[in-house]
């Protein structure tokens, strides 16, 4: 053992200050991962839905009715909607765009299992609906977290 009470002093405090650095990093390592991970990744997709919902406006508009696809739809023809879908999340996230009873469109972008599991991102999904008329109906991150 050391006899000197300047060195065990000085062993002790780094242990110490090396114990409060592990704490106080666990204790924040979610809101950290959540702004420099998650967040911007999620920008991402929101961004990419709004690019969606305006050419799913435009071809509406065109010949009167929306485009459904889904995820095989998108790793068959990586050009659907005019859209570089090659630049987009698709290794974390499926998009697809689902026509429903009322005329509305629905675009999603559901999260990639092994995506989550990595925790590249979270587990919740983003919806937009829009309207015949192209209006906007509902908008966000189900379930959210807020």
């Amino acid at each position: 053992m050391v006899r000197d009470p300047h060195i065990r002093i000085g062993v002790l405090a780094f242990m110490l200050g090396v114990s409060l650095i592990l704490a106080v990093g666990g204790a924040f390592a979610d809101s950290i991962r959540a702004h420099f991970v998650f967040s911007p990744r999620e920008r991402r997709v929101e961004d990419v839905i709004r690019q969606v919902a305006e050419r799913e406006k435009a071809v509406s508009a065109s010949n009167g009715d929306f485009l459904a696809f889904s995820s095989a739809d998108l790793e068959r023809n990586p050009s659907l909607l005019g859209l570089p879908w090659s630049t987009f999340p698709v290794k974390d996230y499926f998009f697809d765009a689902t026509k429903l009873d009322s005329g509305n469109v629905r675009l999603r972008a559901l999260p990639r299992g092994d995506s989550v599991i990595a925790l590249a991102i979270r587990a919740r999904f983003y919806i937009t609906e829009l309207t015949p008329k192209a209006e906007l109906v509902r908008s966000g991150w189900y379930p959210s977290v807020e």
